[in-house]
């Protein structure tokens, strides 16, 4: 049937888009409907996993078909808001001299519109269309005659849940208040007035016209007042929406059209536009495979990790893979193991089986720093070359996504090669390094590049803040939740989140349990109350997706038929659930036991310096963890000193990028478990003094141990850092005095009788109540005490004791009335935690449900964060707990009008050192380099209360600076904080009263006093 056919000539002429006043080219509404509805069958048939689609179709009793023209009809529908004169008199005008605009369109159709609106606040087309919608569901089934006022009641919800996501459909959920604003609007939105039986009509008719593209008609729109559509549901709806809207407003593949062309346009020609767009758009379809051949698991995992001959995967691997290839039906798994376990090739083969089974388009993969996602990435996008799928074009596009992706080398390579690739022919059959047949497959999709789109590839590695925001009320929420909701998630290190990014864990965790999405989380180990808080959040969602809301009952780990019990120290674990229920085994350790001896030592220098000339008289590599970099600064310069710089070496989180990047090479060749005496890669001596970052996926090796006291889970996580690889039989390659393995504590000002007193600036950094647990678990409660830990056995009993009310039964009696004080202390700070969590924070989802929450809802729970530019940014910070920190790119002042690199940077492009340029923006190389210098102040040198203080002072020592730079990819709205070169290697400069000082060695540090905040690590 032809467009004219259907729709009057003043329903052709809307503007949907314009060429903002140059008065050559626009896009009639219809036009941009038909567009629009066409990219959702595409998107619905090829690019949406089964699984999302299962997601709408089980609110529509599993009736996919119809959940398909539910969604094809939203995307026809969501810009209806334009067909009201408060949108159509923006065409008034484009430019100040009065031409250019699209009003006489409509106009010379007869349509009638105010000019005087274009002068007055109106409600915005997303709001307009709500209403619009809202009105056209109530006169076509939602409310029926007869109908007593609590059948009303949900018919009017019902209404809303679908045209709440029309509403929705430029990122912000729409309030109440500007929905009721533009509901007595009627002027504005064509109700009321000369003329408003015209727009009535055509309004109608557009709204019908978008049935008709969905293979609708009024009769079926009854069909979705008997369904319940759900506030989960909704989001994802309104997430592809989005997408919808966006592909088709590509102005590059979805051109605007003459101005003067014949108005009506024919279905074939409208599907040929479509067909072409989406080629041109290149949107890669789900990944899938055949049915994977994982029997036996040891040729599996071969064939996945390209293990050498005759190797074998460990029982923690086998029995994920087995636990996922057997479930009936998606849930959550929790994988407890020591690192060296193989815990990510785990979760990468567990994904791969659940997103298989399920019909899950990807796996994306979680760390907690960037540096860890960094090292993840090469590794995933290894596996992901093995992974087989469906189909002869490429299926496996993968994206980084956290803040300095641009500085990946690899990742910009990939995405290099794949935007050549896309101008040839790709997947090609190829042959790698080694010999062996590949499939160049695995591309970075050029439409899902970027800042809000990345996450919605297939395959994702990113920092944690980018799942956690999934449950952040911020603008674009439910694209996110869209690309989380296709893809099995994996979350690597979930120990190491603190009570306040738990809060938005758990409450991801219940809305990716109601949209059954396979959710894998990974630690060392965790204590038993937060894997069961996790595992019962996960199942609360999954229950409320087959339940009414009133009967949800979690079954509680252990508690029924299905489960079985393991003991209270079993290790390695692995929890997951199946249905409702939730199980845990145990299954072998393969590692290495190592029995480390602990004992504390005084926390002056001088103790630590007599304590290594004594161990390290014959040599070893000793590692002194610092819980500030103030505290590893005073170390490295005493150490230094003593044992000289080539012995010494110094990492924390307080280097420019760059730095800390090169740093953690050296260390890994130095200390990795290919580095050896032999070999002459391992030093004879070594001492590497550092920070948290010592801890965090850093495979090295010491063969003595010093550590500042820290959580017990922590400490653990240091301890296997010492005796981590095997050094010849018996340890004969280390020392003599070094083959027992030995940590010794500092940080402990004294044990006094009321229990111990920790070193200033520990106690910013952790609070003094779980210190205290931490010495009393480990069994350290005098300077002249020992304890004995046998890695990886004692980690579960350790970690669960020190983190569940057992506790206090180790604490000694003396200890006791002092702790109870410590614990009242971090009580209320706990309880400060939750309460911050809650501004931003998403809607648990049993609430919403039950008192059947839409979108509009959600808009006036929470206070979204702030829109704008860093957008982005500041919901990675507020999903951390961390206050906004300003980041700077260091560099050297040459002169007045003159800056350059500092003397040791330099790459294969670009000289070590070099003078930037400034009257223009510097060439990719240097750029490239120059965006590595970056590193964070601290807060004690830019506190909260002065940070716009600090930015306005550093914009204006940089601005002569950077003026030419405003376009670059790379160092666009970059603060740069110019040095002077005080000395050969040492720069300094002054910023808001202190003085700040630079040197490769020692990286960044203050003048006259140390950092010591808890956020400088």
């Amino acid at each position: 049937m032809e467009t004219a056919a259907i729709l009057s000539g003043q329903a052709r002429s809307l503007w949907g888009k314009s060429d903002y006043g140059v008065g050559e080219r626009w896009l009639p509404l219809y036009i941009h409907m038909a567009d629009s509805a066409g990219v959702a069958a595409r998107l619905w048939d090829s690019w949406v996993p089964r699984s999302t689609r299962e997601i709408v179709a089980r609110a529509l009793d599993g009736d996919e078909a119809l959940a398909r023209s539910l969604f094809v009809f939203l995307a026809a529908v969501h810009d209806i808001g334009k067909a009201t004169p408060a949108f159509q008199v923006k065409g008034l005008s484009f430019r100040q001299d009065g031409e250019g605009g699209l009003l006489w369109k409509p106009e010379r159709a007869g349509l009638v519109i105010r000019h005087d609106l274009s002068g007055r606040l109106c409600p915005t087309h997303p709001i307009a269309g709500e209403v619009l919608l809202t009105q056209f569901l109530k006169e076509h089934g939602f409310m029926g005659d007869g109908q007593g006022w609590q059948a009303k009641k949900q018919a009017k919800r019902q209404a809303s849940a679908i045209a709440c996501i029309v509403g929705a459909h430029h990122g912000r959920f729409p309030s109440t208040t500007r929905l009721v604003k533009a509901d007595d609007d009627d002027i504005a939105l064509g109700q009321k007035g000369e003329g408003s039986a015209d727009w009535i009509r055509v309004q109608g008719e557009l709204i019908s016209y978008a049935l008709h593209l969905a293979r609708l008609s009024e009769n079926d729109v009854p069909r979705f007042a008997n369904h319940h559509l759900t506030i989960a549901t909704e989001s994802i709806l309104t997430g592809l929406v989005i997408m919808t809207d966006w592909i088709a407003s590509d102005q590059d593949i979805f051109p605007l059209v003459p101005l003067f062309e014949e108005d009506e346009v024919s279905r074939l020609s409208l599907e040929a536009r479509c067909s072409k767009a989406w080629d041109d758009a290149s949107i890669l379809p789900a990944w899938s495979e055949s049915r994977p051949d994982v029997l036996p698991f040891d040729q599996f995992f071969a064939e996945r990790f390209a293990l050498p001959k005759g190797a074998k995967p460990r029982p923690v691997q086998v029995a994920a893979a087995r636990a996922a290839w057997e479930l009936d039906e998606p849930g959550i798994m929790v994988i407890e193991a020591p690192m060296g376990e193989g815990k990510t090739e785990a979760a990468l083969t567990a994904g791969e089986l659940l997103a298989w089974k399920y019909g899950l388009s990807g796996v994306c993969v979680a760390l907690p720093t960037m540096a860890t996602t960094d090292a993840m990435f090469d590794r995933v996008e290894s596996w992901l070359e093995r992974l087989p799928h469906d189909g002869s074009g490429p299926d496996k596009d993968i994206y980084l996504a956290h803040g300095k992706a641009q500085l990946n080398e690899h990742f910009q390579g990939l995405i290099h090669r794949s935007r050549h690739a896309s101008r040839f022919e790709v997947g090609v059959d190829m042959v790698d390094k080694n010999g062996r047949s590949k499939t160049d497959d695995v591309l970075v999709s050029d439409w899902m590049f970027g800042r809000k789109r990345g996450m919605l590839a297939n395959f994702v590695v990113c920092t944690v803040d980018q799942v956690l925001m999934g449950a952040l009320s911020m603008k674009h929420l439910s694209l996110r939740q869209l690309a989380l909701a296709n893809k099995v998630i994996v979350i690597d290190e979930c120990h190491a989140y603190d009570l306040y990014m738990r809060q938005y864990l758990n409450v991801l965790l219940q809305w990716l349990g109601y949209w059954r999405v396979p959710v894998i989380l990974l630690s060392a180990t965790l204590p038993t109350e937060q894997r069961k808080e996790m595992v019962g959040k996960y199942l609360e969602g999954r229950c409320l997706s087959a339940s009414a809301v009133e009967e949800v009952q979690v079954k509680s780990e252990n508690g029924g038929s299905a489960l079985s019990s393991v003991g209270a120290n079993a290790y390695p674990l692995i929890t997951y659930s199946n249905g409702d229920t939730a199980r845990s085994i145990e299954t072998k350790s393969s590692g290495r036991a190592v029995s480390v001896d602990v004992s504390p030592i005084d926390d002056d220098v001088e103790t630590l310096v007599g304590l290594l000339e004594g161990r390290l008289s014959d040599g070893g590599c000793a590692g002194v963890i610092c819980d500030t970099v103030g505290r590893a600064q005073e170390v490295e310069r005493t150490l230094v000193a003593r044992f000289g710089d080539e012995a010494v070496m110094l990492d924390h989180s307080r280097f420019m990028d760059i730095d800390r990047m090169e740093n953690e090479k050296t260390l890994r060749e130095m200390l990795g478990p290919q580095s050896t005496i032999a070999n002459g890669k391992r030093p004879r001596l070594s001492i590497v003094v550092g920070t948290q970052v010592l801890e965090q996926s850093l495979d090295i090796d010491f063969d003595l141990l010093i550590t500042d006291i820290a959580p017990v889970d922590l400490v653990l996580q240091r301890l296997g850092r010492t005796h981590r690889h095997r050094r010849g039989e018996g340890e004969r390659d280390r020392p003599a005095s070094l083959r027992a393995a030995t940590c010794y504590v500092r940080g402990i000002a004294s044990f006094g009788d009321k229990g111990p007193e920790f070193t200033k600036g520990l106690t910013r950094v952790y609070d003094k109540a779980t210190l205290t647990e931490s010495l009393a678990v480990l069994g350290l409660n005098a300077m002249d005490s020992k304890a004995s830990i046998a890695l990886p056995y004692d980690i579960p009993r350790l970690v669960r004791t020190a983190y569940s009310d057992n506790v206090q039964n180790a604490i000694p009696d003396s200890w006791s009335e002092e702790y109870a004080s410590q614990r009242t202390k971090r009580d209320k700070k706990f309880a400060s935690k939750v309460q911050r969590a809650q501004t931003c924070l998403l809607v648990e989802l049993p609430r919403a449900m039950k008192e059947k929450w839409t979108l509009v809802n959600l808009s006036e729970q929470t206070q979204a964060v702030a829109d704008d530019s860093r957008d982005e940014d500041r919901g990675q910070r507020a999903v951390r707990d961390t206050q906004e920190t300003v980041e700077v790119l260091l560099v050297r002042k040459e002169s007045e009008d003159g800056i350059s690199l500092l003397p040791w940077v330099g790459g294969k492009g670009s000289e070590r050192g070099v003078e930037l340029p400034t009257d223009f923006e510097p060439g990719r190389e240097q750029s490239l380099l120059l965006a590595q210098c970056a590193v964070r102040l601290p807060l004690s040198v830019c506190p909260l209360s002065q940070i716009d203080a600090c930015i306005e002072e550093l914009e204006r020592r940089c601005g002569m600076y950077v003026r030419c730079w405003q376009e670059s990819p790379w160092l666009a709205g970059r603060l740069l904080l110019p040095m002077d070169e005080v000395e050969p290697g040492a720069f300094e400069a002054e910023l808001l009263g202190k003085q700040l000082r630079y040197t490769r060695r020692e990286g960044l540090s203050t003048v006259g006093g140390n950092i010591l905040h808890p956020l400088t690590n």
